[in-house]
């Protein structure tokens, strides 16, 4: 199956809708979760109130739009950046994998969809690197930033991710900080006189990220752990073949793969730090675990390794849903 998706043919494109379909197979019998707390963000309030609503198969369709599109613009970004010594669809394919090996990543939830403004920051943050003007897109980038946090609170993880990020792009310089930070408040600035003028300022803290820590894996079943033994073997193998391949990587690729290593790192507290969703908040994860897990599929000459890791993969999956 891996070597389908090593070539860069656009009929991997049907081949991704293909894995989409039968990675997710339960859909079909067991029409996708939509979980949200309306506390989370505007994305929230939309799943309960306008997604929920609808039919199975329009669930289903809603399901797959979102992993599919997810999948391909990450690989899009990483082909574009030139990431990895060769253009394939793994990464996508990867993607796709992670969102169904994980219980907690397989549903509509506010965390899945709000992978792709993850990717559309990482997207502005890799353009700064050849700017001599950058601060437009400094702003622009924080008022996403800003914009994300209000449609889904956790992503205020990435806060300290943009500022950490900017200064390993590009050389410091506080003005530029000073833009970026203005881009994150923006959002808050207009919402809070909307509030004040309608006379509901006190309901402005109702719209502040809050903070609730608590260990998310207390008690796990088995089908989380045998997840997570899985996802932290394939992490591992990607990593070691991403180090073998960062003294072929110029200065410029190597900070965007530092500022993805960030990312992972920062992510990995999201769900302690925002406990309230659980370990549905973790699914931000998705985004940086495929990008370097990728390279536990794409390094390896021969195949008998990454088959391995998908067939494992794929007995988990199979296991989380019929066992």
């Amino acid at each position: 199956m891996v070597f389908l998706f090593r070539d860069k043919s656009d009929i991997n494109l049907i081949f991704l809708l293909v894995l989409s379909v039968l990675v997710h197979f339960h859909v079909w019998s067991h029409p996708p979760l939509v979980v949200a707390n309306e506390s989370d963000g505007l994305l929230s309030y939309i799943l309960i109130h306008h997604v929920k609503p609808l039919n199975s198969l329009a669930l289903i369709i809603l399901f797959h739009v979102i992993v599919l599109s997810q999948a391909v613009r990450i690989n899009i970004l990483l082909s574009q950046f030139k990431m990895f010594q060769q253009i394939s669809y793994l990464p996508a394919f990867t993607y796709i994998m992670l969102t169904a090996l994980f219980p907690y990543w397989d549903v509509i939830s506010a965390g899945l969809i709000a992978n792709s403004l993850v990717i559309w920051i990482l997207v502005k943050l890799f353009k700064l690197y050849d700017q001599t003007q950058p601060k437009t897109l400094e702003f622009n980038m924080g008022l996403i930033v800003g914009v994300s946090i209000l449609l889904y609170e956790p992503i205020a993880i990435l806060i300290p991710v943009v500022l950490f990020a900017v200064a390993i792009i590009r050389p410091f310089k506080l003005p530029e900080w000073l833009v970026l930070l203005m881009g994150i408040i923006l959002p808050y600035y207009f919402l809070f006189t909307f509030l004040f003028l309608t006379n509901q300022a006190n309901t402005f803290r109702h719209f502040l990220p809050k903070l609730n820590w608590k260990n998310p894996l207390v008690q796990p079943e088995l089908n989380v752990i045998l997840a997570l033994v899985v996802i932290g073997v394939q992490l591992i193998a990607g990593f070691y073949h991403w180090q073998q391949q960062q003294l072929r990587f110029i200065i410029q690729v190597r900070k965007y793969w530092g500022v993805l290593f960030l990312v992972l790192i920062l992510a990995f507290f999201q769900p302690i730090i925002f406990s309230a969703q659980a370990l549905y908040a973790s699914a931000i994860l998705i985004t940086p675990l495929a990008c370097f897990i990728s390279f536990a599929f794409t390094t390896p000459k021969r195949l008998l390794m990454p088959n391995l890791l998908f067939w494992t993969a794929v007995a988990v999956i199979v296991y989380n849903h019929l066992g």
